[in-house]
């Protein structure tokens, strides 16, 4: 890990982040291993508007690994609007030299440095996570109900809802995402 030379305005910053921050929602499924797990738009939706509020922001940048070929690195850097900063890097090999391979590295890479830095961890929505955060606003109901009804139905017994009323808004938003996507 490596820091600005001061982090006496981030360190107090990120404090009040964490406090906010919940676990991601799992959201997917593994088509391999048949498990559920929180993909990389739940990891942010968890943390990006508690570190926003909060003066923080998040940038993540790839490079390429200068000791082999076959390599990215990613640094996940959380910058404060005092200019003070605390970041770290991850390291992935690639699973195949091609661009399906580069994007599966990156999207792991973000979701756990991500997940790492902020101490965050996946859990079921069982209702519990629900309660904590906000309900899915108007516009999100409103467009649900206008968008593909097998497909809405289908993420909403995902989330084990009758309604899209029902949804927080991240859930909301990442079923908006998905079909839209």
């Amino acid at each position: 890990m490596n820091t600005s030379e001061k982090i006496d305005q981030i360190a107090p910053a990120l404090l009040a982040a964490q406090k906010e921050i919940g676990n991601a929602t799992k959201n997917a499924k593994n088509p391999h291993f048949k498990n559920n797990y929180a993909d990389l738009s739940a990891v942010i939706e968890a943390v990006k508007e508690p570190l926003n509020r909060n003066g923080i922001a998040l940038i993540q940048t790839l490079s390429h690994d200068s000791g082999t070929s076959v390599g990215l690195l990613l640094r996940s850097r959380l910058l404060h609007s005092s200019g003070q900063w605390i970041e770290d890097c991850a390291f992935s090999p690639l699973p195949k030299a091609d661009p399906q391979g580069v994007g599966s590295a990156v999207t792991y890479l973000r979701r756990y440095s991500l997940a790492a830095m902020l101490c965050i961890t996946q859990e079921d929505d069982d209702g519990e996570g629900a309660s904590r955060r906000s309900p899915a606003t108007k516009e999100q109901v409103e467009k649900l109900k206008s968008l593909d009804g097998v497909r809405v139905a289908k993420a909403l017994s995902f989330y084990k809802v009758n309604d899209p009323s029902e949804l927080d808004s991240t859930q909301a938003a990442t079923i908006i995402s998905k079909i839209n996507g």
